[in-house]
């Protein structure tokens, strides 16, 4: 059995080795992390609610919807005000929808959340690089314009 203080120090190494990872990371593979994020932590909370672990399931439910606050965030309003806009709504939705699920302890809106995201996530790694690419350029030249 793992004792407590070889938790924290997991936790911390876990915590600086995702802070590096962000460090060294592009925007596009910081975006893949933030959907990866979001579907851990739907994941951890199910097996909360499932064992009725209504602290952690609040912990993690409370982070997933933190990240998808931080994808509308990411959203580049003039570049595709449409696009964007409708992003933003649909990522609305989904914290909305995990909000239900805390209150309700539905693990079937959880698999609504994952089922509406998952989509985007693989669409967004699947990305060609040159997409990629002329993505960080255009953030690139737009970073220097201001």
């Amino acid at each position: 059995m793992i004792g407590e203080n070889m938790r924290k120090n997991l936790k911390a190494y876990k915590q600086v080795d995702t802070e590096s990872a962000i460090i060294a990371s592009d925007p596009h593979t910081i975006i893949s992390m933030l959907f990866n994020g979001v579907f851990e932590s739907i994941s951890v909370a199910k097996g909360a609610i499932s064992r009725n672990e209504l602290e952690l399931k609040s912990q993690q439910l409370n982070k997933a919807m933190s990240i998808i606050r931080s994808l509308q965030d990411c959203l580049d309003h003039e570049a595709e005000p449409k696009i964007s806009d409708n992003f933003y709504q649909l990522y609305g939705y989904c914290v909305s929808r995990l909000l239900d699920a805390s209150v309700s302890l539905d693990l079937e809106i959880l698999d609504e959340v994952v089922g509406l995201l998952k989509p985007l996530s693989e669409a967004w790694q699947s990305m060609p690089s040159a997409a990629k690419d002329e993505g960080i350029s255009l953030l690139k030249s737009k970073a220097l314009a201001s």
